[in-house]
């Protein structure tokens, strides 16, 4: 019987795993067929994966499709998350475990970035933009941050999709840990622009105390500069995700998960990984 196990990455805040988990309950509707659904955690929060595995097996699961809900992919979803199916295929050999893939790179994403802009107040037509109808606007995407070139490199590609599509002059990133250019030094990028706005949008799932510290220090920026530093609200599990998250566990079930790990440096060293953090 196939069973379909999400795996989020647990938080602190108990408020974060509550949007996780009702996240996941809209989302079962998607396979409905699949009678045996069950969610996880990684870490911070339970049930752990050992026990969302033996959730499945208890209701008479042979076949568990393993789905990680992650927005981009690096240790967690490239080592973390196996390592523990590993384990899991050991304790249940006559289980057949498959693995998916995070959200990604999708135009969807794009589209929640947009929807946090407008519920802010920036107001802009829901169309391609000419380099003309550029305003001096900036935008500041936060990532949670990875030691991983691939998981750096796809928030550096989906800025620049966020550019092509919303009438803005300048698109920047930065990292909440792990890599570079820090926040600190993300703020002060976009604050050498002439540009007198600067939209800053965490690109993070779920909720937790970032969102207090980031408006305390985009409160200090605006008082000590002649710009307004304005805070979007998170990505969060958005409803429009619950399509996207309906194709990952699909690819799984049909066997045909689209990966590429070809400039990953963790290939084939999945047991070689010092120092490398998610």
């Amino acid at each position: 019987m196939q069973a379909i196990l999400y795996v989020g990455h647990g938080s602190r805040v108990q408020a974060g795993n509550e949007e996780l988990l009702s996240f996941v309950n809209k989302a079962k509707r998607e396979h409905s067929e699949v009678k045996i659904q069950e969610c996880s955690f990684l870490e911070l929060a339970e049930p752990t994966i050992e026990e969302g595995v033996q959730a499945c097996v208890e209701q008479g699961a042979t076949k568990i499709a393993v789905v990680p809900l992650l927005l981009l992919t690096a240790m967690h979803a490239k080592v973390d998350i196996p390592e523990e199916i590993d384990k899991m295929k050991e304790k249940y050999p006559h289980i057949a475990f498959s693995y998916g893939r995070p959200i990604g790179i999708e135009s969807t994403v794009i589209d929640i970035i947009q929807d946090r802009l407008r519920a802010v107040g920036f107001h802009f037509k829901n169309e391609r933009p000419n380099y003309e109808e550029r305003k001096p606007i900036s935008i500041l995407l936060v990532g949670r941050g990875s030691s991983d070139p691939d998981q750096t490199s796809d928030l550096m590609k989906i800025a620049r999709l966020l550019w092509e599509y919303t009438p803005v002059d300048e698109v920047d990133v930065c990292f909440l840990a792990a890599t570079r250019p820090n926040v600190d030094e993300g703020l002060a990028r976009v604050n050498r622009l002439p540009n007198s706005t600067v939209y800053v949008v965490p690109y993070l799932l779920f909720t937790g105390v970032l969102m207090k510290g980031l408006q305390k220090q985009l409160d200090e920026w605006s008082k000590q500069t002649n710009k307004e530093f304005v805070l979007c609200d998170y990505l969060g599990f958005d409803d429009q995700l619950i399509s996207v998250l309906g194709q990952r566990v699909q690819e799984v079930l049909d066997e045909e998960v689209k990966v590429n790990c070809d400039t990953c440096y963790l290939r084939g060293r999945s047991n070689q990984v010092p120092g490398v953090k998610a």
